[in-house]
């Protein structure tokens, strides 16, 4: 028996319209786009297969993504598709955005790829799991916007173009690297600083005249130090490190208006606290706290326009306390 006509009609429909028209393809490009961003980059090239008017539509999307979760472990596969991707994208394709992901190709071939997206103008550039980069990964670009770095190792000189030659570049975020005698991050152009969870061998100096933000969470130090310099147009910072002695961090951060400061305050000669005259809200974590607040009060004493001071202290259990809790009858329970 024959199915009714309108059962038939929403089957076609399912395929494109009753009439047989490719409604998908004939949608803007940008929407396509934007609906293939949504797949992993293999699948993305595999919509070629569609029809023809799919067949080079990957070549222009404004993304590359690379990324060994999608070759199942096999590298050979995943450096011929990226060598192949690259070569094969329509170069005159605006690139809004490259994510690199990796953790078994040879460092040499994705310095190659991150250097074959900048000079292709990418805006937005994401890193992680490419072990050691060096000096050469980085070229000049005038159209790089943000850089996410994670799990790499950075040598010296790596990000030495930020200053002259990334002109337009305004984030720049560090986690869970390897700064190996990395001795500066200067910029013009820089606005936001994320450092999290990163180990450094040695000194590093942050110059950015024009950084409005800055996080240096978690950091971890064998014998180096941060230092800060021409930081005149910071706003906010949140700093929560071991130790804040040998770093030239309370310096640096005297003209932000809003701080938040998880480090030990004692260890620093509180003579040479200098003057924060901006700062409007501070918050401190516990390890802030020492037992005379001389050095909460050098810092009020030197905050005139402070409206907001807050604590975030952790909750300390006592033993004894925690054993009392464990012997109470629960509640409702009639006591004898």
């Amino acid at each position: 028996m024959s199915a009714p006509a309108s059962t038939r009609c929403v089957s076609k429909s399912a395929r494109g319209t009753c009439s047989g028209v490719d409604r998908l393809s004939s949608l803007p490009s940008e929407l396509l786009h934007r609906v293939m961003s949504f797949l992993p980059m293999p699948e993305a090239v595999r919509t070629s297969l569609l029809s023809p008017s799919w067949r080079y539509l990957w070549a222009s999307t404004p993304y590359i993504r690379i990324n060994h979760h999608d070759f199942t472990d096999d590298n050979e596969k995943m450096e011929k598709f990226g060598d192949r991707l690259l070569l094969l994208r329509d170069s005159t394709a605006s690139l809004d955005e490259a994510r690199i992901i990796d953790h078994s190709v040879a460092s040499t071939t994705c310095t190659v790829w991150i250097r074959h997206v900048i000079m292709h103008k990418v805006r937005h550039l994401h890193v992680s799991g490419l072990g050691h980069l060096d000096s050469s990964a980085v070229p000049p670009s005038n159209h790089l916007k943000t850089i996410r770095l994670q799990f790499v190792i950075l040598g010296d000189g790596l990000l030495r173009p930020l200053n002259y030659d990334c002109r337009v570049l305004q984030l720049l975020q560090l986690e869970d690297c390897v700064l190996v005698d990395l001795k500066e991050i200067s910029s013009r152009s820089l606005k936001v600083l994320h450092i999290i969870n990163c180990l450094i061998t040695g000194s590093l100096l942050i110059c950015a005249s024009n950084l409005t933000h800055l996080s240096i969470l978690d950091m971890h130090s064998h014998s180096g130090a941060i230092l800060v310099r021409d930081l005149s147009s910071l706003v906010t910072a949140f700093i929560s490190v071991r130790t804040i002695e040998g770093h030239g961090l309370l310096d640096g951060l005297s003209h932000a208006t809003s701080l938040e400061l998880h480090a030990p305050l004692l260890e620093r000669g509180l003579w040479i606290c200098p003057m924060f005259s901006n700062l409007t809200s501070l918050v401190l974590g516990h390890c802030c706290m020492a037992a005379d607040f001389d050095a909460l009060l050098c810092i009020l004493q030197r905050s005139p326009k402070l409206k907001e001071l807050t604590f975030k202290l952790e909750r300390v259990q006592c033993i004894r306390c925690m054993h009392s809790e464990s012997t109470l009858p629960p509640s409702g329970a009639a006591l004898s």
